[in-house]
């Protein structure tokens, strides 16, 4: 069994408040959770509202699980038009 650990840098273009960086975090933040299984933080609090930082982190059974889970991750991010995976890391424990 290992732990995925995953940092995705983000932008979020066009948002200007943190209100509005909040109704993009939020329901991303949820969909990952309900659909992946995964704990799922904002970690780093960015200055700029258009900048976040999440960390992710899953149970897994080998390193091929989590590699498969990364991918999933990244679809699920990919697909929300309003946030743009500007880095990403991934470690295993």
């Amino acid at each position: 069994m290992r732990v995925l650990i995953v940092t995705l840098d983000l932008h979020l273009p066009g948002v200007r408040s943190l209100k509005a960086r909040r109704g993009v975090l939020e329901p991303l933040k949820s969909r990952l959770r309900r659909d992946l299984n995964l704990s799922v933080s904002e970690v780093e609090p960015r200055q700029k509202s258009d900048r976040a930082r999440l960390g992710l982190a899953a149970v897994v059974d080998n390193r091929a699980a989590g590699d498969a889970q990364l991918e999933r991750i990244l679809a699920v991010v990919a697909r929300e038009p309003r946030v743009w995976i500007v880095e990403q890391a991934a470690e295993y424990w």
